[in-house]
């Protein structure tokens, strides 16, 4: 069966919620794909690892700026995201579908395709979550990580520390778990 892990945004938080999903829900039939309109890809970090300066027994590029091989990216916009039919309907008129969708977006500025989809989120362009899982509560195949959710920008820890929880709750959500526990607080993370 072919799983779909679709993730909007192709910035810091983007990258590093693909990049940790990859790690965690890589395998037959899993596919991680990144959307975004700009192509945020450090053009630099794709140099030296053409030029074998990074990658396998060398230096890495920071896990932010370079997505691992084997994750897609599209350069497109997004229009809206039909959460009843689990696709994201993109500026060309094609659609994607998912199984897990992660927004990623960054400040809500650019996120107006959360607004324009019904129920992904509030009238500020935020997707709420639950901090534990960054799972959205009404929407039990989507997710958000950094200020997506948090309205403003994440610190790079805390947002380490999102993607992991983010990834762990998405490989538990496809392998069939309950979700964990909801948690109020969260220790360190300062509440996010």
């Amino acid at each position: 069966m072919n799983r779909h892990i679709v993730v909007l945004g192709g910035g810091s938080a983007g990258t590093l919620a693909a990049n940790r999903l990859h790690c965690y829900c890589s395998g037959p039939g899993v596919s991680v794909l990144v959307v975004d309109r700009a192509d945020t890809r450090d053009p630099e970090a794709a140099l030296l690892t053409s030029l074998g300066l990074y990658g396998p027994h060398t230096l890495r590029p920071p896990e932010h700026l370079h997505l691992r091989d084997g994750i897609g990216f599209r350069h497109t916009e997004v229009a809206t995201v039909d959460t009843d039919r689990a696709e994201v309907c993109l500026g060309d008129g094609t659609t994607l579908p998912y199984d897990v969708l992660v927004v990623a977006t960054g400040a809500p500025a650019p996120a107006g395709y959360v607004t324009r989809s019904p129920g992904l989120g509030d009238e500020h362009g935020l997707v709420p979550v639950d901090p534990a899982t960054r799972r959205c509560p009404a929407h039990a195949r989507v997710y958000a990580i950094g200020a997506a959710a948090d309205g403003q920008r994440v610190a790079g820890q805390v947002l380490h520390s999102q993607a992991e929880r983010l990834a762990r709750a998405v490989r538990g959500y496809l392998a069939g778990d309950p979700p964990l526990p909801r948690r109020t607080t969260e220790a360190g993370a300062g509440g996010t």
